[in-house]
């Protein structure tokens, strides 16, 4: 038996300034995997890809408790790293956010996000058509019961195009 299990998959096939993913954190797993493939943008503005949490009530974690750091690798210049604290989201998540358009996919690890008793953490790394790596770690500091999460655009105005979301649960065997 596999240890991934597929919760959910999401499509999205017309142009839209946010995605929320719901009801995907339960008290099932602790790790969850959270991979995407060809998240679109189009147009010339540069577009930033921002991730929110969404607690069990339904609304999304807008709080300034967002810490977050990552490493920018672009072919053919130096390397960026970023490190922000309090921050009302996770800027330059899924690998959107150098140029647009762009296309970009990625692989992200979540920990505890159903545990009101832990901090919620976010390892990801993502790969973009602009020749461009970065590798992201990002932290909710609440303990609270998230069930989900919320993509946006950072911008508001450069909306995702395409693109699919798949949220997995990670089984740990224990022996």
């Amino acid at each position: 038996m596999s240890a991934l299990r597929l919760i959910n998959e999401t499509e999205i096939t017309s142009s839209v300034s946010s995605v929320d993913i719901t009801d995907v954190f339960s008290a099932d797993f602790d790790i969850y995997k959270i991979v995407t493939d060809e998240i679109s943008t189009t147009g010339t503005a540069t577009t930033g890809a921002k991730i929110r949490l969404i607690n069990s009530s339904g609304s999304v974690i807008t709080a300034s408790n967002y810490d977050y750091a990552y490493l920018s690798m672009t072919s053919g210049s130096a390397f960026v790293e970023v490190r922000s604290t309090n921050n009302s989201s996770v800027e330059e998540f899924f690998g959107i956010g150098y140029q647009s358009p762009q296309t970009a996919g990625s692989v992200t690890y979540c920990f505890n996000p159903f545990s009101s008793s832990s901090y919620t953490f976010f390892v990801n790394q993502s790969t973009s058509g602009s020749l461009r790596v970065t590798k992201n770690i990002s932290v909710l500091k609440q303990t609270a019961s998230m069930t989900g999460f919320q993509v946006f655009d950072s911008t508001g105005a450069r909306p995702f195009d395409s693109g699919v979301i798949k949220t997995y649960g990670l089984r740990v065997d224990n022996g």
